[in-house]
């Protein structure tokens, strides 16, 4: 079977199997097969494959038509412009949340960076949290509650050349922040701002925001084959920010002076997002981020 061959047989299957971009995700395949880039194989058309390619293609493919996501399959997603590793114990990074590091690294201008931490809460596959220490060089907290997905982003950091100014934390939500400024406070005695070794922190948080009954709706690729521990949270999707702002709110005496959180959410989970927020926070500034297409999809606190 050439090249060329492969691909149509490919292109046909996952057609069948009702993937959207069939083509190209056989292209991926292929070329990941191959150890090659995808304009590699315009090249090279006629060309042969090999027995044992041909059987790993095959494999990935009919993997595929079962609707397991292309990035699981190869192992690695783009985002901003790197390549992070990624596996079942990770949501695949979307798009749509590169907003947030564009949101994050504006406000970053406003800020000291010698004064400033970054905190990346319920952090996957590190996707933001590594991103931003790359872009920034600032130090990143990065917390998840699942170590198996801390795992993961501590390969990308290790891989991505910003392990030195990542430090991992496993935890619920903030627990791990508060827990570290908390043994700060009382280690210096801290009693104003001025000795205060961070004067701002920005918090990015990616959490589930999923509501309960919408799971079984979303793609095959979705409900079958990510994390669901990554993506539901509570009847209407709110849950896990509920807490996080609640905790924030409990605790705020010990954090920073300027506090900004970014959070992503559905577009249509806005008025809901923005009420509990004011509810712990009833003075917080808001202000919201579209995404490429233009939706509500991030939501900037200032606190």
């Amino acid at each position: 079977m050439t090249i060329m061959e492969a691909l149509q047989w490919a292109n046909n299957k996952l057609k069948k199997a009702g993937v959207e971009s069939p083509m190209l995700d056989a292209e991926i395949l292929l070329a990941h097969t191959l150890g090659q880039s995808k304009a590699w194989l315009f090249s090279h058309f006629n060309d042969k494959l090999k027995t044992h390619h041909n059987e790993r293609f095959h494999e990935l493919v009919d993997r595929r038509a079962q609707r397991e996501p292309v990035a699981y399959l190869t192992g690695k997603r783009a985002f901003y412009g790197r390549d992070f590793q990624v596996n079942a114990m990770v949501l695949i990074p979307r798009p749509e949340t590169e907003t947030m590091v564009d949101a994050a690294l504006h406000t970053l201008e406003e800020h000291d960076p010698e004064k400033t931490l970054i905190c990346d809460i319920g952090t996957g596959s590190g996707a933001l949290g590594v991103t931003l220490a790359a872009e920034t060089s600032l130090p990143v907290i990065a917390i998840d509650v699942d170590k198996q997905a801390l795992a993961v982003a501590q390969r990308n950091a290790q891989n991505l050349g910003t392990a030195d100014n990542i430090d991992f934390q496993h935890g619920s939500l903030a627990e791990p922040l508060i827990r570290i400024f908390k043994t700060i406070r009382g280690q210096k005695k801290v009693k104003t701002s001025s000795v205060y070794p961070f004067k701002h922190l920005l918090i990015t948080a990616n959490l589930p925001y999923l509501p309960e009954g919408r799971l079984d709706s979303t793609e095959p690729e979705v409900h079958a084959f990510e994390p669901h521990l990554a993506l539901i949270a509570g009847r209407d999707g709110l849950d896990a920010y509920f807490d996080l702002f609640r905790q924030l709110r409990d605790n705020r005496h010990v954090l920073p002076r300027r506090l900004t959180v970014l959070i992503e959410i559905d577009p249509e989970q806005r008025r809901g997002a923005e009420k509990l927020i004011t509810h712990s926070f009833p003075t917080a500034i808001l202000s919201v981020h579209k995404d490429l297409q233009k939706l509500d999809r991030i939501i900037e606190v200032e606190l």
